[in-house]
């Protein structure tokens, strides 16, 4: 029997199920992952923000599969929790500058047992989560859960109970909470903090038939209150906070109905296999008479934080045969507190980005356009029938996480404006990153001869560091960023002066070494180019999330300008084949980590694969309709790359990105279709298939919903405290025990059983 908390989230996501579109029929065969492989949709809406640790819950247990190891004993899963929270990936930090490493699994291991005594009696799955130190929280979640009914079509929660204490060694429940699904509905009730102050969260759902029902939701969290009530039927949804009353339509092929897509697969387009690749594997680590699991692979080192393994440590892969128990082998760990990308050129006619947005730091506005504030980042286009760069919003990354602010107005720019500095340089998520636009000199712009140089990035393994390399803007050295960070610092950057905010021709060029044997940047002085102190970042909004140089290069005579050998010229670092950037801080994605074999030697693992799409053609796709966009996959589930936008959590319309309940999300999805979906690595066909999708519902007058009689509840009570229970009480009914020792290697990996 299925566990009753594996069902599908948008039963979860206030049961609004949709009727979705029909899938396309696709060349590979009935029985090939592309067709077979399961896709799920959820409801996005207002009340999703809150019942988001419900789903986040689901997904959890269901990622554990109890229901597959029934009376196995003890076992080992690790789950991604940033496959499971939906926050972590829907931001309305949207300036593109996300760095790609945030797709690293981040694994969250769980001790598990499932048991049954018979087929008439219940299930009952006692879990011991791990929960790191990275939220201010470390310490054990204790999860009891008893299922007696799967889900099914007349009750589509199945019948169960899931309680849970989250605490530390020697200290009471700092979280509590539980889950209960019956015939009725579902009920959900957590409260969570000390110090004096908590926070709550409360939902009931009841249910009148398979298609309709009714239900409550109430937030309190830090000193602020908010309450949902809401009514659904077969074709209606309506929600209130006391304050508006909005109805939306539960239609799918409603013109206002939108999605996005959070995961996609990818496959060959002839036999329908999965494209799998060697982005990385589990590891375990042993410190302190401690096995902490793991994983290594090209984005890096995922570890508990308090594992803290260091450089030379001694960490196990484990390999997985199906039903056979797992090898391990030991490797050593190779760190480093900084990493090195390498970008490579690539090429576009101007022409052909026509209508694709990127961004620009614009340091002087003069000739901008009337009103522009200068030293601002803004949000640009080039409009291919008027000859001219239209800039659309300004996007302030001042004060922590950028917020894009709509102008109220396109702004038309002319490519002059650019010329005088040699060109434009960006950052486009359309065109997987970095991009230059060489305009010096360029009055009027034929644009079907223009390139525009986009870049292919690639992790920089030791073996394969320049041995020195130059830089001309955002150069540091240990001194300046030692300096810059200092307690009571009014140093004005963490770089060489001479070459902070400069974008003109220079005559100073800081040079660097490296050094292979610790995959490290070095200045002149033979000092490391490394800051991880995550505190004294945290000081300085702009580099919370780790430092960045300028563009590194290797030849000093292939950036002189042209017009005064004396300088060096941006553009001409930008024209070249390759270039470099190091960036160093205190997240993995900052770090070099990689592993040597008993050989000695180090462990490369596959860089994401970069692809090139055609959009097709079609309002849905909006301005990139009929666009050629760049891709990014870095293994099965992680395929990254499509432009966004933000919508409103309240009326699920287009807002600008700095509106309060703004959320970011893709703006268009990739057609499970096998012509429509097809992407190319190179020449070589490939298919995309969505695998996880949200759909937001079109907003209608509120009298439709009134006069379809979806009417909205009166009366419900909402679960209290008073139905909490304790877990880690022996007097209670639901207390598990103690975390059991298990040293056998992980069993399921992320929903996957492994032996």
């Amino acid at each position: 029997m299925k566990a009753a908390f594996a069902l599908h989230r948008s039963r979860l996501a206030l049961a609004l199920t949709a009727a979705l579109p029909a899938l396309a029929t696709a060349a590979p065969g009935q029985n090939s992952p592309y067709l077979t492989d399961a896709q799920n949709t959820h409801v996005e809406d207002a009340t999703s923000k809150g019942v988001n640790q419900v789903n986040m819950i689901t997904c959890f247990m269901s990622s554990i599969r109890p229901d597959a190891l029934v009376n196995k004993g003890n076992y080992i899963a690790l789950v991604d929790k940033n496959k499971c929270d939906a926050e972590s990936r829907s931001s309305s930090d949207n300036s593109g500058s996300t760095n790609s490493g945030s797709n690293a699994p981040s694994y969250m291991t769980a001790t598990v047992n499932s048991s049954r005594s018979s087929n008439s009696d219940p299930m009952r799955v006692k879990t011991w989560i791990d929960q790191p130190g990275d939220d201010g929280f470390s310490g054990t979640i204790y999860v009891n859960i008893q299922a007696s009914e799967a889900p099914s079509a007349s009750n589509p929660y199945g019948v169960f109970r899931l309680d849970y204490c989250g605490k530390g060694d020697g200290t009471p429940c700092m979280m509590r909470g539980f889950l209960e699904g019956s015939t009725s509905g579902i009920s959900y009730f957590e409260i969570e903090g000390g110090g004096g102050q908590s926070n709550t969260r409360a939902l009931r759902l009841t249910t009148s038939g398979t298609d309709s029902g009714a239900g409550m939701l109430r937030m309190d969290e830090h000193g602020q209150s908010m309450a949902y009530s809401f009514a659904y039927n077969a074709n209606y949804f309506r929600r209130s906070n006391g304050n508006s009353d909005d109805c939306f339509s539960r239609d799918a092929t409603d013109a206002g109905t939108e999605m996005s897509v959070w995961r996609y697969g990818l496959y060959d387009a002839e036999t329908g296999e999965r494209i799998n690749r060697r982005s990385g594997f589990p590891i375990e680590y042993t410190s302190n008479g401690k096995t902490y699991n793991g994983y290594m692979g090209y984005w890096g080192l995922s570890l508990p934080p308090e594992a803290a393994a260091a450089n030379g440590a001694t960490v196990q892969r484990v390999e997985f045969v199906p039903n056979q128990p797992p090898t391990r082998t030991d490797y050593t760990l190779v760190k480093a507190d900084g990493r090195l990308t390498k970008y490579t050129k690539r090429t576009k006619l101007l022409s052909e980005i026509d209508k694709i947005k990127f961004q620009t730091f614009v340091n002087d506005t003069t000739g901008f356009f009337s009103g522009a504030e200068s030293n601002q980042q803004y949000e640009m286009y080039w409009d291919d029938a008027a000859g001219v760069f239209k800039a659309t919003a300004v996007v302030d990354c001042r004060n922590g996480p950028c917020q894009t602010r709509d102008l109220d107005s396109e702004k038309a720019v002319l490519p002059s404006f650019f010329s005088r500095m040699g060109g434009m340089r960006g950052w486009s998520q359309a065109l997987g990153g970095e991009l230059f636009v060489p305009l010096s000199g360029v009055g009027t712009v034929q644009s079907s001869s223009v390139n525009v140089i986009y870049r292919v990035q690639d992790l920089v393994y030791p073996a394969d560091m320049p041995a020195t390399l130059y830089c001309v803007r955002e150069c540091p050295t240990a001194q300046t960023i030692n300096a810059y960070f200092a307690q009571g610092s009014v140093a004005a950057s963490p770089f060489v002066s001479e070459t902070f905010n400069h974008w003109g021709p220079t005559t100073t060029a800081v040079s660097y070494t490296t050094n292979a044997a610790g995959a490290l940047l070095q200045d002149a002085a033979g000092a490391a180019v490394s800051f991880t102190d995550r505190q004294a970042l945290q000081q300085r909004p702009q580099y919370q999330s780790g430092l960045r140089t300028g563009r590194l290069f290797t030849s000093l005579e292939a950036a002189k300008c042209a017009s005064d050998p004396s300088r060096y010229c941006e553009e001409n670092i930008e024209a070249q084949d390759t270039y470099y950037q190091w960036e160093t801080g205190p997240n993995q994605w900052n770090q070099f980590a990689s592993l040597k074999d008993a050989s000695g030697n180090v462990v490369n693992f596959d860089a994401p694969l970069q692809l090139n799409y055609t959009v097709p053609a079609g309002a849905q796709y909006g301005q990139y309709a009929g666009k050629s966009i760049v891709l990014q996959y870095g293994g099965f589930g992680d395929l990254w790359g499509v432009p966004g936008h933000c919508v409103s959590r309240m009326t699920n319309e287009h807002v600008s990105c700095e509106t309060q309940e703004a959320r970011y999300v893709p703006a268009f999805v990739i057609p499970f279709d096998d012509v429509a979906g097809r992407v190319y690595n190179g020449s070589t066909p490939l298919l995309a298939k969505w695998l996880e999708r949200e759909i937001r519902f079109a907003r209608k007058d509120v009298s439709v919903c009134t006069a379809a009689g979806v009417a909205l509840p009166s009366g419900l009570t909402l679960p209290d405290a008073s139905g909490l229970s304790d877990t880690t009480d022996p007097a209670s009914g639901t207390y598990i025990g103690s975390k059991p020792a298990v040293t056998d290697a992980p069993r399921v990996v992320q929903g996957d059983v492994k032996y």
